[in-house]
């Protein structure tokens, strides 16, 4: 294609021929969220801390950690909890609400879904739930805390209904769930009875 031009020279006509036909070269692009290395990197458990969970309703979050320990899609790390850690999960009567009843649980048997549950709601270091901050869970998901005026404490918007701690550790149980999806669960199921990869 030759660019009919009063100004047109045939270096410039060769220039704009070699121009137009040349594909464009895809620039790298960062992520939006940063992605969390692999295998992710664990804290080991705080048992008094489970115990207290359990206790108080809140326990699922912990065995399905415990669950994600044991496979190759992550470690424990002791160094990684010197600092202390903080949990934001829902209560156990909620995840009721979340994975569908039957004989498949994919919390206990899918470990993609296990790492994504950790994932998001794990907090490494501490966390002062007194003041106003953003974090970002061992999976690079954004959370953003905030004190209302009535002093109700919220993470991403969803009410904080409980705070638990033991030592340098804390457990937020939520309102409601954040960043799973129905789907993610779904697919969860399938991987669980062997239907999807």
């Amino acid at each position: 294609m030759q660019v009919a031009s009063p100004l047109a020279t045939p270096l410039l006509t060769i220039s704009l021929l070699i121009a137009m036909s040349s594909s464009s070269t895809a620039k790298a692009v960062a992520p939006r969220q940063p992605v969390a290395p692999w295998p992710l990197a664990l804290p080991p458990q705080d048992g008094n801390l489970r115990a207290l969970a359990e206790a108080k309703g809140a326990g699922r979050f912990f065995s399905v950690w415990a669950k994600l320990a044991t496979t190759n899609l992550a470690e424990v790390k002791p160094e990684a909890g010197e600092a202390g850690w903080t949990v934001f999960t829902i209560s156990d009567e909620a995840w009721l609400d979340v994975v569908p009843q039957g004989p498949v649980d994919p919390l206990e048997l899918d470990p993609v879904l296990q790492r994504l549950v950790v994932a998001t709601q794990l907090v490494l270091g501490h966390l002062d739930l007194t003041v106003p901050s953003t974090t970002k869970t061992v999976g690079g998901r954004t959370l953003v805390l905030k004190i209302r005026p009535d002093g109700q404490l919220v993470a991403n918007d969803v009410p904080v209904k409980m705070v638990a701690g033991e030592g340098k550790n804390q457990l937020c149980v939520l309102e409601k769930l954040l960043f799973i999806r129905p789907e993610d669960v779904e697919i969860g199921v399938e991987r669980a009875r062997g239907t999807s990869t």
